[in-house]
């Protein structure tokens, strides 16, 4: 009889086997992240639009916010004038347009110029202890005098003119961001990857360029957007109380100042103003929440489901979120 043929033996699968959850796959692209996230999109939305009201439309439209009618004084809103007129007959709407780009002009520069300038200080202070000692009480004295106290005396010394109100309020903000800049260089100085390149003989030059400053810049853009926004009500205060932009230039805080006196006849002066403040601040300081949540690993692990703009775009293009990305 033939003889059967035993069974072969199992052979043990050469697979390898992961211990990792299936979302670990998951590789989000930085513009997919943004997508989800919608206080960032949304403020950033906000801002683009005024940006585009405020440096296009003038020109398209011909809009002067200097030129005066007096016969036209206080007129309500129409379609020659859509915001109506101010007490000296300029047309309102070109006013808080041009009051826009200036506000934004006044809060990007010294955004970014403290956030330099805070780099610096902050940085220099970790790795020269005498520098650190100087530097720090400075910073200490300025922070301890109220900031629109400083600003307005500093502007009051330097004279009426937007690039001094500028230099006021950059010397208000950077001490901020310099101690916040020194104190998150402190924490990675002591990190293992710090400890490990020193001992491989890393200058202080290198650890600077290649540790401290990309660990750091993270946290120094989203205190950067705050500053922003800060910026932005301060020069409005300081313009309302005449230290700020000087008349006859638009200024949010000069045409608050300007209906302060009109409001029973002219009350769309404060109103309209005021909400264009309001919501420019508000988009600002929604970008600086979406983007501390876009670098902030717990904030990302709390965020949830995708916002609605990841998935509008998920129906209008390729769904790659949330795609396999296994070899």
């Amino acid at each position: 009889m033939p003889r059967s043929e035993s069974p072969a033996p199992d052979v043990p699968s050469t697979h390898t086997i992961s211990m990792r959850p299936a979302t670990a796959y998951r590789r989000e692209s930085l513009w997919q992240r943004m997508l989800g996230n919608t206080q960032l999109m949304v403020g950033t939305l906000i801002i683009l639009v005024i940006v585009v009201v405020s440096y296009v439309i003038p020109p398209l439209l011909h809009l002067d916010p200097l030129a005066v009618d007096p016969v036209n004084r206080l007129a309500p809103p129409s379609g020659e004038h859509i915001f109506g007129t101010d007490p000296f007959g300029r047309d309102l709407f070109a006013r808080i347009v041009s009051g826009a780009s200036t506000s934004l002009i006044v809060g990007f520069v010294v955004a970014a110029v403290s956030g330099v300038l805070g780099t610096i200080i902050g940085v220099a202070a970790v790795f020269n202890s005498a520098l650190d000692a100087v530097l720090m009480r400075i910073c200490d004295g300025l922070m301890a005098i109220p900031a629109i106290l400083l600003a307005v005396a500093l502007a009051a010394a330097l004279g009426p003119s937007v690039t001094n109100l500028i230099i006021a309020l950059t010397i208000v903000y950077t001490p901020g961001l310099a101690r916040l800049v020194r104190s998150r260089a402190l924490a990675i100085t002591q990190e293992t990857f710090v400890t490990a390149s020193t001992m491989q003989g890393a200058g202080m030059f290198h650890i600077m360029w290649k540790h401290i400053l990309p660990n750091t810049l993270s946290v120094l853009v989203v205190q950067s957007t705050f500053t922003f926004a800060e910026s932005v009500i301060t020069e409005a205060a300081m313009s309302f109380l005449g230290a700020g932009v000087p008349a006859p230039q638009a200024s949010w805080g000069n045409i608050l100042y300007d209906g302060k006196a009109v409001i029973m006849q002219s009350p769309q002066m404060i109103v309209l103003t005021s909400i264009f403040l309001i919501v420019t601040v508000l988009a600002l300081n929604m970008i600086g929440d979406g983007l501390r949540d876009l670098v902030d690993q717990r904030s990302r692990a709390l965020l949830g489901k995708p916002g609605i703009f990841a998935r509008l775009f998920s129906t209008i293009g390729p769904r790659t979120v949330g795609k396999d990305t296994r070899r």
